[in-house]
């Protein structure tokens, strides 16, 4: 009798991959609480807030030039981490609302990133400025005043105005359902806030509270992000075969 079996194919060992959602979720819930609290800070530190003329805003720098270096240090710090935050609060918002969440991310990119090339220039030259012999300031002032007036100078400020207000709106929006309703609010209403009390009152306590308003929001994201499952917060790595 011929006996007829099926042969057994050999197992393939299978490695699995590191799974790192839950530091990532860690470190996007550290990054979101930093930016809009490193402004809001430096909007208290910073000399010569009211001060008119760029001549007499060097005058209050070189009278405490270490409180608009920490202003500079926090401005530094925010903008490294204001687009990974908007990032992170976008990717908690995408599971309710993905076009809404989509469209608040790519407009505070556009924001945040041509920031970069109008006022954290400007805050290194006036700190620069007001650490020269005070024969010299007159000629730092004008070359602050001429980058300040120049196209490429313009268009970033335009940018990060219309960019910034609208975006923190969307991305309030956007998290609606999210996230508690005190924290989505406060998102949508803070930049506009920010920008009566910076333009219009040019009152640097009421311009932190505005501030303040966004790093509760980021707060509030970024406890949801730390009760978030990691199922939800992304796709679990794929197993390996070995060899």
């Amino acid at each position: 009798m011929v006996s007829l079996s099926t042969p057994v194919s050999p197992q393939v060992p299978v490695r699995r991959r590191r799974d790192v959602r839950t530091a990532r979720r860690v470190i996007a819930a550290a990054v979101m609480v930093l930016p809009a609290t490193c402004i809001a800070v430096a909007r208290l530190v910073a000399p010569g807030f009211t001060t008119e003329s760029t001549a007499g805003l060097l005058s209050a720098v070189a009278a405490d030039p270490g409180r608009q270096l920490a202003s500079v240090l926090l401005g530094s710090l925010a903008m490294m981490t204001l687009v990974p935050a908007f990032l992170a609060a976008a990717r908690l918002a995408r599971t309710r609302r993905p076009v809404l969440a989509t469209v608040a991310a790519g407009v505070n990119l556009v924001a945040y990133l041509g920031v970069g090339l109008s006022f954290g220039a400007v805050d290194n030259l006036t700190l620069v400025g007001g650490l020269l012999p005070v024969e010299q300031r007159g000629s730092a002032a004008a070359f602050i005043d001429a980058f300040s007036a120049s196209g490429v100078f313009s268009l970033s400020v335009a940018l990060f105005v219309f960019g910034h207000i609208l975006g923190a709106v969307l991305m309030g929006l956007a998290l609606r359902g999210s996230i508690p309703a005190a924290g989505w609010i406060a998102m949508a209403i803070s930049q506009p806030l920010h920008f009566v009390c910076f333009v219009v009152l040019q009152n640097a306590v009421l311009d932190a509270m505005a501030w303040g308003l966004t790093a509760f929001a980021f707060v509030v994201c970024a406890v949801t992000v730390l009760r978030t499952p990691n199922d939800d917060w992304d796709l679990a790595p794929r197993p390996r075969q070995a060899g």
